[in-house]
């Protein structure tokens, strides 16, 4: 997705200064590369190689492999604008409590870190309960997590004007069990840094 959305970005602002499009398929940062396929003037020309290009005036140019240090020199400062990708730190409780398991407590750091660095971040904090017990009372224990943790963060740097909340109870499983199933993967809270 990133890198599809790189490409769009990199057509758009060089589809507006020249006469020429140059669109390039660049890696994710995982390595893996997609496909994309280009169509202008009747004519396709698919890309699918890590920095595979071509050049459109009125149609698509035959591909050819842009070297790292072409890349950068045309595209680097709007690669270096880009937003960073998405985050996500997952702190586990003990069975009705909004104190998370100790062994969580590095995650919590890490997430304060991240936001704190992040020029601009949007985050999100997201409390989840297992399927035991009573369904309103799991839906009040999810949001009282995510309190919780949104404290923890304030207590860290990150103001709590900046972090939205939200409660989902057992509703949204990271492991899915029958229904009055304990399960200590689904007692956790999501911090997600954007």
């Amino acid at each position: 997705m990133r890198t599809l959305f790189s490409i769009l970005l990199l057509c758009l602002v060089l589809g507006a200064c020249a006469p020429k499009t140059t669109v390039v398929l660049v890696p994710d940062d995982d390595g893996g590369v997609g496909r994309v396929v280009v169509k202008a003037g009747g004519a396709e020309q698919p890309l699918n190689a890590a920095n595979e290009s071509t050049q459109v005036t009125d149609k698509p140019a035959a591909p050819r492999v842009m070297s790292q240090q072409e890349i950068d020199r045309i595209f680097g400062s709007t690669v270096a604008a880009m937003p960073e990708p998405p985050k996500s730190f997952l702190l586990y409780f003990p069975t009705g409590s909004t104190e998370p398991e100790p062994a969580s407590r590095p995650a919590l750091d890490e997430a304060a870190a991240d936001i704190t660095r992040r020029a601009v971040s949007n985050v999100s904090v997201i409390g989840h309960s297992d399927s035991a017990g009573d369904p309103a009372a799991n839906q009040k224990l999810s949001m009282a997590r995510a309190e919780a943790v949104c404290r923890m963060l304030e207590g860290r740097g990150v103001p709590a004007s900046g972090v939205a909340l939200s409660g989902h109870g057992a509703n949204d499983p990271l492991v899915p069990t029958a229904p009055g199933v304990a399960e200590a993967r689904n007692r956790r809270v999501e911090i997600l840094v954007r």
